[in-house]
This record gives C-alpha cells, sequence and structure tokens, in this order.
C-alpha cells in the first residue's frame, strides 16, 4: 500500500550506509550542486514564520519550525520551466518544499507544503469518485476538506471545462481534468537511488484572511508500491525569504 511519505523510509533506511557509500566521489559527481536556492541533500531550511502568526489557528498548514532538513528532491517539466521539489523531515513532521523555475534558472513559484489527508481507494468504483472523466472529485471546481473548508480550483483550461449540476447547497460546479506529471525523486546525492512516481493533480486555495491564502494539492498517486489519493495544504512564500544553510 502507497503512502504519500514512504520515501521518508526509504531515506533513513540507507541513512547508515551514507557515508560508506559516498567514499571515493568527488563534489563534482553529485546531482545537487545547481539546484534553486542553492538547496541541496542534508542543508538546512528555515521557512519566515510572519504568514503563521498572520493567520493564526486559521491555517491548516503549521508552521514547520527551523530545524528542517532536506532528505531528497525531486524535478519535472512544467512547460518550458522545471519544477522542483524538495522533501523535507523536522521535528514537527514531513514537509514538501515546490520550487518551479524557469529556463534560465529564475525563480517563478515558492510554496511549501505539509501532508493533511490520504485515501486509499479499494476498487474501481471508488477510484471513479476521485478520477472519473465526467465528474470525478479531482478537478471539480470546489473542494471541501472533512472539517467543511472549502477551497476552489486555482489551475483552468477553458478549453477542457464540464458545467455540471449544483451541488447540495446550490454551489455551481464544473470540472476540467486534473494535471498529469511524472516525478523523478533523488534519493541520494550521487543519483545512484531514484524512484518515478506519477500524479494526477489539481491545485486550489482559499483566502485565509486579507493577509494570507493557503493552498491545497490534491494528487491521485501511482508509485511502485501502490496508489493512494494524497492531499497537502500549504502556503505560498517569497523565495528571498527562506533561509538555507
Amino acid at each position: 500500500m502507497a503512502s504519500t511519505w514512504n520515501i521518508f523510509k526509504k531515506i533513513g533506511q540507507r541513512k547508515v550506509d551514507e557515508y560508506k557509500e559516498s567514499f571515493g566521489k568527488s563534489f563534482s559527481d553529485r546531482i545537487d550542486r545547481d539546484l534553486p536556492l542553492g538547496l541541496r541533500f542534508n542543508c538546512l531550511v528555515e521557512a519566515p514564520e510572519v504568514d503563521f502568526i498572520l493567520a493564526g489557528s486559521d491555517l491548516l498548514i503549521k508552521y514547520p519550525g527551523s530545524d528542517c532538513s532536506v532528505v531528497s528532491f525531486g524535478k519535472f517539466a512544467v512547460g518550458d520551466s522545471m519544477a522542483y521539489r524538495f522533501y523535507l523531515d523536522s521535528s514537527v513532521g514531513p514537509y514538501m518544499l515546490q520550487i518551479v523555475a524557469d529556463s534560465k534558472k529564475v525563480v517563478e513559484e515558492c510554496k511549501l507544503f505539509m501532508p493533511y489527508d490520504e485515501v486509499f481507494p479499494a476498487d474501481p468504483a471508488s477510484w471513479a469518485f476521485w478520477l472519473a472523466e465526467e465528474d470525478g472529485y479531482i478537478g471539480l471546481s470546489i473542494f471541501d476538506t472533512k472539517t467543511s473548508v472549502r477551497f476552489f480550483r486555482v489551475w483552468e483550461n477553458p478549453d477542457a471545462v464540464r458545467v455540471l449540476e449544483p451541488d447540495a447547497s446550490g454551489a455551481q460546479l464544473d470540472r476540467i481534468p486534473p494535471e498529469k506529471f511524472i516525478e523523478k525523486i533523488y534519493l541520494d546525492p550521487y543519483g545512484e537511488k531514484t524512484e518515478t512516481i506519477t500524479y494526477e493533480t489539481m491545485l486550489y486555495g482559499r483566502q485565509v484572511n486579507e493577509n494570507v491564502d493557503e493552498y491545497l494539492m490534491i494528487s491521485a498517486v501511482d508509485q511502485s508500491d501502490g496508489a493512494s489519493v494524497q492531499i497537502m495544504v500549504g502556503v505560498e512564500l517569497a523565495p528571498t525569504s527562506i533561509k538555507v544553510i
């Protein structure tokens, strides 16, 4: 059975032999020498706390603290840009920092996400609830969490809109297909251990208050040990506000 953060288990299993495996390899062999913001394996990452303070208890995502470290990273193409996902470990729990950079490596987007929920559909009917072409939940114009926090779809595709009947509250619904991409995750600084994960994803957002917005990313995820529907919540960060040590 797949799990959002099974990747951390795999990383933990290889940490004992990390230094033995790197013996004799040079810095020039590393694959993390030229990543956005100077991020690299085992570096410390400190996110600004200001948005978490301004939003108070209304945010679903929690502040990760100042002791986050990069334990792996993945990447996939987004048009002419490249999306990088840095998987962080901290005393609070796992997080994911997603950075999108253009062809000149200028950062276009920077969001910090935290795991929020996960579902394991057991049969085709259960998967259809999430991914059916006509009315699958991933891609609807609104998304409600289990605690009735409502998010609105951020990504749009005017050429693929399918208009649906209003929901029980009378809200008008439409759907577009989720975005599909394949992420290659690197589990060590030399690119010798990797994991490939396929996603069908949609991004949603809400205004928490006049100062802070929150995002929700929901994905149908297919990886080597199974499939699940994974939900993350996050906030946008200014790249210059992130401290990398």
